[in-house]
């Protein structure tokens, strides 16, 4: 049987409304801009943080804001059995980028075009993604904490507001942490920041004061600080290393 390619597409929203449902499961994976979405009555947004899976005979409706790009992967027949088995574990159709599936985000947009091979490539890391999101047993409210400190990582965070979006006590956070993480909240907090700022040192032309920013970081030195200690280079030496 040869192996269907994946049905991939960049379409542009600029204030488009619309609700449908199709027979496949879909990805929605932002390019720029920010969409907002409905799916089977949950709302979220497609940015630059999140993407979302719609998966087959859901209900979903979208606007565009502004001018929005997003990349659509339509799901090949060939993998719905894997992505089934995968999404029965995912509580909330919208999910935080990894590094991985932001590198790639970011090549395509750069190019303006899904070039052969990198569809493919999308889909296995959204897959592999997905199929990551949630240990088994693991607790909703360390999920909640984990998937608000990713898509808030870029702003100042305490452990409190991190316990709060959790709906769980300070002592009850770290107690989740020591036990799934094997860290307490703000060190993995710093682990998400530096893995996002290696990424876009490796994967953009972003200046360092802009990922420093990005990255959740009040100043340039206090960023090259942190970077040093975690890597042993300073955040211009690791990207020569990668060859920009």
């Amino acid at each position: 049987m040869t192996e269907e390619k994946t049905r991939t597409v960049i379409r542009r929203y600029r204030g488009d409304v619309a609700n449908h449902t199709h027979d496949h499961h879909q990805f929605v994976l932002p390019l720029r801009g920010a969409l907002e979405m409905d799916i089977q009555g949950r709302g979220g947004f497609v940015d630059d943080a999140r993407a979302a899976l719609v998966t087959a005979e859901d209900a979903h409706a979208f606007l565009g804001r502004g001018e929005t790009h997003c990349a659509i992967l339509d799901v090949p027949a060939d993998q719905s059995e894997a992505l089934d088995q995968a999404a029965e574990r995912l509580r909330d159709p919208f999910f935080t980028i990894d590094p991985a599936l932001h590198h790639l985000l970011r090549y395509v947009d750069a190019r303006g075009q899904i070039e052969p091979g990198v569809g493919n490539l999308l889909m296995a890391t959204a897959l592999d993604r997905i199929a990551g999101d949630a240990p088994p047993g693991e607790p909703r409210q360390l999920r909640r904490a984990l998937t608000y400190m990713e898509a808030r990582s870029h702003h100042p965070l305490t452990v409190a507001e991190i316990a709060d979006a959790a709906a769980v006590s300070e002592r009850t956070l770290y107690s989740l942490f020591e036990r799934w993480v094997g860290a307490a909240p703000m060190a993995h907090l710093a682990e998400i920041r530096m893995r996002r700022a290696r990424a876009a040192l490796s994967g953009t032309d972003l200046s360092i004061t802009e990922i420093a920013s990005a990255a959740g970081f009040s100043d340039q030195a206090s960023f090259s600080r942190a970077f040093k200690r975690q890597t042993g280079q300073t955040p211009a030496a690791y990207r020569r290393g990668q060859g920009l």
